[in-house]
């Protein structure tokens, strides 16, 4: 995973959230607070929220590519074999127990992260599915937050935003750009243990047919 881009898109939105907060310093006081709460750091949050939805797709995508190389004889395949195996591994996760299935064969719940693995995925379902956009029922629970509780939409929660913090081992204060680092960082690792902990095929390089340019 190129942890990189990642990492260079925080930097644009950290400098974002700072040049918001620059532009509030000669404000009135009595609106800042407002206009900070209720639009500009929704906004930011809103931009990480984002970008973690897109380092989950990632993650999912890294995964994909790892099983469909996973084999008990750790034999070359060619590049054909391999995307077909790729095909036969998404139709798979389209299955009900697909994710299951995908734990059982790549060791996932036994790699280190991999909790926050799982936070990330209902983090990422519960922006892109909840019509409320409120957390999911089931993310509360992973991060001990009282499910019973009333919580605002996501990039305005601040009993999530704490509760995400604390889960992947930062402070309660902090932001959610801290957040999506610390777990752009775990992503990395998780998916490089689960590449570690795997046997996997090589897949040959072989000529490229003129044909299969991007156009």
């Amino acid at each position: 995973m190129d942890a990189r881009f990642f990492k260079g898109v925080i930097a644009v939105i950290t400098d974002e959230q700072e040049r918001r907060a620059l532009l509030l310093s000669d404000e009135d006081p009595n609106l800042v607070d407002d206009q900070w709460l209720f639009r500009d750091l929704p906004f930011v949050n809103e931009l990480c929220l984002m970008l973690l939805v897109a380092l989950r797709h990632q993650v999912e995508r890294e995964l994909v590519g790892l099983a469909a190389r996973a084999s008990d004889d750790g034999k070359q395949i060619t590049g054909q074999q391999y995307w077909a195996r790729v095909r036969d591994v998404r139709e798979q996760l389209r299955r009900r127990d697909g994710w299951k299935d995908m734990n059982a064969k790549l060791s996932l719940e036994s790699c280190g992260g991999y909790e926050s693995m799982e936070a990330l995925r209902l983090l990422a379902n519960s922006w892109k599915h909840d019509p409320s956009m409120g957390p999911d029922q089931k993310l509360l629970r992973l991060l001990k937050l009282k499910p019973e509780d009333t919580y605002a939409q996501l990039p305005e929660s601040l009993a999530l935003q704490k509760g995400l913090a604390v889960f992947v081992g930062l402070n309660n204060d902090a932001t959610y750009c801290d957040i999506a680092g610390r777990l752009v960082d775990i992503a990395d690792g998780f998916l490089v243990e689960v590449q570690n902990r795997n046997r996997l095929s090589a897949v040959k390089r072989g000529p490229i047919p003129l044909n299969t340019f991007a156009h």
